[in-house]
């Protein structure tokens, strides 16, 4: 279960800044919040890609009754739909966080859309880096815009070009102007918000991270034998498999107690006694 070289910025703040903030309830519920909305949305964004081919049923359906209800269509919408919620749920629980982070900065209010359009007037002590990851930012008025609309609203409706095999994705309810939106490739739009929203909450944790104390912080290595093994690590230092010291040494070297089946590889069991 520890495995720092694949976490990213976000979730390796998520693991080491409980000795660095003093966050409560629901500012954790957000550190948390960023990964598991993120990952959702990979996972709903995945099983778009599963009821696409059911498009053709549509059609199928269409072409032997000249009418179809459009049932896979709807399902289709929802899900990719519900990949949007969740990609403005992470970028909104980012922003709960760095309120939680700074929480003395004049001008920086509980609010998503004011750290986007006032970043720029807030007060002393908001870190530069943040601002220059906030003035990168061109996708967070389309992205709000879609999240407003589709929480009260039924789903679109998906197609997919007989020829392209390319899936569009349409609302009625959802007026660009004069007409409803349309988006030619949903696929490839999802994918880029999914970048775009990555690469945003990356920056952000990523000068989080600078933050933390050096203060050890435990971590769960694995359960083996029904029992949970962990270590002590320096959030500031770079983590690998083999970082910081063996917690659990002093019960499973116990004749009676079952082994780790990593010490005898595990930089952080010959470490053992050591501060990390």
């Amino acid at each position: 279960m520890f495995a720092p070289e694949y976490w990213g910025t976000a979730e390796r703040f998520s693991k080491l800044y409980q000795h660095s903030y003093a966050f409560r309830g629901a500012e954790q519920r957000a550190v948390s919040g960023v990964c598991a909305h993120f990952d959702k949305a990979i996972t709903l964004r995945s099983l778009a890609e599963k009821l696409a081919p059911n498009l053709d049923l549509d059609e199928a359906e269409f072409a032997e009754k000249g009418f179809t209800p459009a049932a896979n269509s709807r399902e289709l919408s929802a899900v990719v739909e519900a990949v949007i919620l969740e990609l403005y749920a992470v970028v909104d629980c980012t922003a709960q966080v760095l309120k939680a982070a700074y929480p003395s900065v004049r001008g920086f209010k509980k609010s998503v859309r004011g750290l986007f359009s006032d970043f720029e007037k807030f007060g002393e002590g908001f870190p530069e880096s943040l601002k220059d990851a906030l003035r990168a930012v061109t996708w967070y008025d389309e992205l709000r815009f879609l999240r407003d609309e589709l929480t009260h609203l039924t789903p679109g409706a998906c197609h997919r070009d007989r020829d392209r095999r390319i899936v569009s994705y349409m609302h009625p309810g959802i007026m660009r102007g004069d007409r409803a939106l349309i988006l030619d490739d949903i696929f490839a739009w999802v994918d880029a918000a999914i970048a775009n929203v990555n690469g945003f909450t990356g920056l952000v944790f990523a000068h989080l991270n600078t933050t933390l104390k050096p203060t050890p912080v435990q971590q769960i290595c694995g359960v083996f034998a029904f029992r949970i093994f962990m270590r002590a690590v320096n959030p500031t230092e770079p983590l690998t498999f083999n970082s910081g010291t063996c917690i659990s040494h002093q019960w499973f070297e116990l004749p009676e107690n079952p082994s780790c089946p990593f010490a005898p590889d595990c930089g952080a069991y010959a470490r053992r006694g050591q501060q990390p």
